[in-house]
């Protein structure tokens, strides 16, 4: 290991990894969502094995999270089903998985059932009178509608589970691992097995992207095989079973989001109200960041005069929620967007027209909204959509042939939705926006960029865009992601976005270093970071002025078919616009989307895994700065999935995941309905 470095990149997978004499990890969980822990035990245990649990637990049995502490093992309150009690280790998996079989816990009940704890609220009023009431608004309505919408959709991996290689090299601790976090992993590994933090070395192995690595999860899982570790003195590998990452680590928590709406003859909002619940789990670091980008982006892109939002964050008896960064707003856009679709059907206009008589983005106009979104062609993007998928006479044509209620075996069904991606919350309270980019000229004429190592596609957009500065040649840029214990970057990675803000810094840096190339001796060396004028642009305390760093924009059309005999929506065409700046790697941005359509089609339903036939997507030029498009697709697609299922079944998709068997009970109801209407 590098003496000046404490955290090294490794090009592999951590469960491919193997050392000399390496044991297996097993975890024993709770089998209750709570009580008072009173014993674990494991009779017998044969030789070579080894049991810890928080009695034995080789050091301090806690970790931090910004604030938040938790046990590593449950020593007495359980918090929820699953939580770890102890881990056994031994050279066999199949014995582990028989002693942890026959373990016997014993938890008494509590007194008193917990309640759920409120860990972020937000309450705002827009409008309403002198008395800020929009209630008011809704009386003299011409049209009314509220729905409760839920989005809880998965986050499939197709690799490797989340987990750890650990063992001590004389007194030093070394952690194979997938982790984001580096430097909250090197902290808490240092403090849970008191160990002298210079003395803890990470090698980051390969993970698993776009990923909802719950961050501190796997700093939680580095901790238990480390304990082992340094109670066996022997190497431990610790791997999840899929079913284990699936409800501990990619697990993002349910969010149920209540859309009340006012509309006038013309379909212009008068007035709307809008709830959010976010399921957080036993307990989440990052429930305030995550209400604050829910309650932004709970209103989409559209003008509400008179509003009321109330957010809250509650704990519950459930693991603890993750986040998938890219995608940590999605439930708030698949909400509004399917309130405006279920709206069209209500009022009677056109699903197109209505957002744009409600968007004042859409029709490029500025917005008086207080959460102001810069969209670079919004409505060029809107537009492109609807030509492309002849959205109108599909969507009129559907309701139509729905109509006249022939025994067709597969009917029809057309949505839209749109989304934005944004990257860059400068009103985080968590990280201040800790982001900075430094780049060195090196003598030889080289580039060095100090930064973690980005994925292959930006890696080359970012040596294309230094070589084209400095005119040297894209091969002399190389990236250096060792950093000493102090300069260790203290957010996880790509919390942020390693595109939008880290190219836009690196341009600065060799904007700054080409400057000084012919004035100052090699090497020269530039540091940027976003400034405190960019930050002031909003408000935290109001909740007022731009949140954002930088944004993209989608719109996504999507036609289904649905076979009656089996209730199986077959996926006809996806139309996909963006727009994001200016596109620095065109073909691979349309395979990350494609991708994303794919990974998106896979999570929309329970045991099943829908594919899409034929997919058209366009770019909106422009050469403004490149804007991050990772999370658009995950924001706007299961919304005009809902939609176009909606349409189909005559009756509305409110919650996502389905099971074909949901969607049976829709169109069963919505024919029921139909029968009692008629009579």
């Amino acid at each position: 290991m590098p003496e000046k470095s404490q955290t090294q990149i490794s090009k592999c997978w951590y469960s491919d990894l193997e050392k000399d004499g390496m044991i297996y990890a097993k975890t024993i969980r709770s089998p209750k969502k709570s009580g008072v822990l009173k014993s674990v035990e494991i009779k017998d245990l044969p030789e070579g094995y080894f049991f810890i649990d928080a009695k034995n637990f080789p050091g301090k049995n806690s970790m931090e999270t910004l604030g938040a502490c938790m046990e590593i093992f449950c020593s007495e309150k359980v918090l929820y089903e699953g939580q770890p009690l102890a881990l056994l280790a031994g050279p066999s998996k199949e014995i582990l998985e028989d002693l942890a079989a026959k373990a016997k816990i014993e938890i008494e009940p509590l007194s008193e059932p917990a309640e759920r704890v409120a860990l972020s609220q937000k309450h705002i009023v827009l409008g309403g009178g002198r008395q800020k009431n929009v209630q008011k608004f809704f009386t003299k309505a011409a049209f009314k509608v509220q729905n409760k919408w839920t989005y809880n959709l998965p986050s499939t991996e197709v690799n490797e589970t989340n987990g750890a290689l650990c063992y001590f090299s004389k007194d030093t601790l070394v952690v194979n691992t997938p982790t984001q976090w580096p430097s909250h992993l090197l902290k808490n590994l240092s403090e849970a097995l008191e160990i002298d933090e210079e003395k803890v070395f990470v090698n980051k192995t390969f993970t698993c992207e776009p990923s909802a690595n719950s961050l501190w999860g796997n700093t939680l899982l580095a901790c238990q095989a480390s304990a082992a570790a340094k109670l066996s003195k022997k190497p431990v590998m610790l791997i999840l079973s899929r079913e284990e990452n699936d409800k501990f680590i990619s697990n993002t928590g349910e969010v149920t989001i209540t859309h009340k709406t006012a509309f006038d003859k013309s379909g212009l909002i008068q007035a709307a109200t809008i709830d959010i619940d976010f399921d957080a789990g036993a307990f989440n670091p990052l429930a305030e960041e995550i209400i604050d980008r829910l309650t932004i982006a709970c209103v989409g892109v559209y003008n509400f005069s008179n509003l009321e939002i109330n957010a809250a964050a509650r704990s519950s008896q459930k693991p603890p929620a993750s986040v998938n960064i890219e995608t940590i707003d999605a439930q708030a856009f698949f909400a509004v967007e399917s309130q405006l679709q279920a709206s069209a059907e209500i009022t009677g206009i056109d699903p197109g027209e209505l957002r744009f008589v409600n968007s004042k983005i859409l029709k490029n106009e500025a917005s008086k909204m207080p959460f102001v979104i810069n969209i670079e062609k919004a409505a060029e993007t809107m537009n492109a959509i609807l030509a492309q998928s002849d959205f109108k006479r599909k969507f009129i044509a559907n309701n139509l042939n729905r109509s006249f209620k022939y025994d067709n075996i597969k009917i029809r069904g057309i949505g839209l939705s749109t989304a934005y991606d944004a990257s860059g919350y400068y009103g985080t309270s968590i990280f201040e926006c800790n982001q900075k980019m430094e780049a060195t000229l090196q003598k030889d004429g080289s580039l060095e960029i100090h930064a973690i190592s980005p994925s292959k596609t930006i890696l080359e957009i970012w040596k294309n865009e230094a070589a084209e500065i400095l005119q040297i040649e894209p091969k002399m840029v190389k990236v250096n992601s060792e950093f000493s214990i102090k300069n260790e970057p203290l957010i996880p990675e790509n919390f942020y976005s390693n595109l939008s803000i880290m190219t836009s810094l690196l341009k600065k840096c060799c904007q700054g270093i080409q400057a000084k190339r012919f004035r100052s001796p090699l090497p020269i060396t530039v540091s940027k970071a976003i400034t405190k004028t960019q930050i002031k642009q909003w408000n935290k305390t109001r909740f007022k002025g731009t949140p954002f760093n930088s944004t993209s924009f989608v719109t996504v059309a999507l036609e289904l078919t649905l076979d009656t005999c089996v209730y199986k929506p077959e996926i006809k065409n996806i139309w996909v616009a963006v727009s994001a700046g200016k596109i620095l790697a065109g073909k691979e941005a349309e395979s990350k989307i494609k991708f994303s359509i794919q990974k998106t089609l896979a999570e929309v339903m329970q045991n099943e895994r829908l594919k899409a036939k034929n997919i058209s997507i366009a770019f909106v030029q422009s050469e403004s700065e490149s804007a991050q498009i990772g999370g658009l697709i995950k924001k706007a697609l299961p919304a005009a999935f809902a939609a176009a299922l909606s349409q189909a079944t005559n009756a509305p998709i409110r919650s996502l995941p389905l099971k074909a068997e949901d969607i049976f009970k829709a169109a069963l109801s919505a024919s029921a309905k139909e029968k009692d209407g008629e009579k």
